[in-house]
């Protein structure tokens, strides 16, 4: 394959209208409306915008990308997806892809990841104690503080087997005190099936999976869960839009999260 025009694969989770209260979407993980909108202005002007189905079709053709391409995906599932982004998108007739959370859609569970940030957010605890590798004392005393303490927790999370992430996700909601809940901000809310529905009838857009709840494949302590997740995930996803899902997303995505098996189940 010639690979000397590269490709660049924009990586987006929400756009947002909202403002954000104390160390809520610290990682700017919603970035603003009007930032969003001058990326998709400059795509426009400056580069070859590909769908996942045209950077598919290359590959399997062998062929090169046309120059300055790039791509444009999100992740996750939430609302303002369709609220939000959709719209600006429509307005630049830019093709996007959305892999989602499948187990999440029209529902009112939280990922974990912002189970974490909510929790650690509302507390009124000045320090909480978890046992990670060992014993540990997390500082909450104020924002820079409470920032620091859901970095190192969500790396430890990140490292850790599916069910060691939630118990330590039960003791942060335990020893913080807090209730999280899509109600502690408008950016934790997720699709309903109807906007996905709607999503996927827009030519410029297309549906991908995501696994179900946003669990690492390769942390699954049991193969037959990894693959029950991916199944399940495409199976409502196909349910739900009435034909076959070609595209997954494989959460968080860094090296280690994926594997040979993970690929072809």
């Amino acid at each position: 394959m010639n690979t000397h025009n590269p490709l660049t694969i924009l990586l987006y989770h929400g756009v947002t209208r909202e403002k954000s209260f104390g160390i809520e979407n610290v990682s700017v993980k919603h970035i603003q409306a009007e930032a969003f909108e001058k990326h998709m202005q400059y795509l426009k002007k400056h580069t070859t915008v590909l769908s996942m189905d045209d950077v598919s079709e290359i590959c399997h053709r062998q062929e090169a990308f046309p120059e300055h391409a790039t791509a444009v995906t999100f992740d996750d599932g939430f609302k303002n997806n369709y609220t939000v982004a959709a719209p600006i998108l429509s307005d630049y007739q830019i093709p996007a892809t959305f892999y989602l959370c499948s187990g999440v859609i029209n529902t009112d569970l939280m990922f974990w990841v912002d189970t974490l940030e909510a929790a650690i957010n509302a507390t009124k605890e000045k320090t909480i104690s978890l046992t990670l590798e060992s014993p540990r004392v997390f500082d909450l005393s104020n924002p820079e503080k409470k920032i620091e303490a859901l970095i190192s927790i969500k790396h430890y999370c990140n490292k850790s087997l599916v069910p060691e992430k939630d118990s330590v996700l039960m003791d942060i909601i335990h020893t913080t005190k807090t209730e999280p809940t899509i109600e502690n901000a408008v950016n934790y809310q997720k699709l309903s099936w109807n906007e996905v529905k709607e999503l996927d009838q827009n030519p410029l857009f297309t549906i991908g999976g995501h696994s179900l709840y946003h669990d690492i494949l390769t942390r699954f302590t049991e193969p037959k869960k990894m693959e029950e997740d991916i199944q399940l995930t495409l199976q409502l996803l196909t349910y739900h839009l009435g034909h076959d899902v070609s595209h997954f997303s494989y959460p968080e995505g860094q090296q280690d999260h994926y594997n040979e098996t993970i690929i072809q189940v």
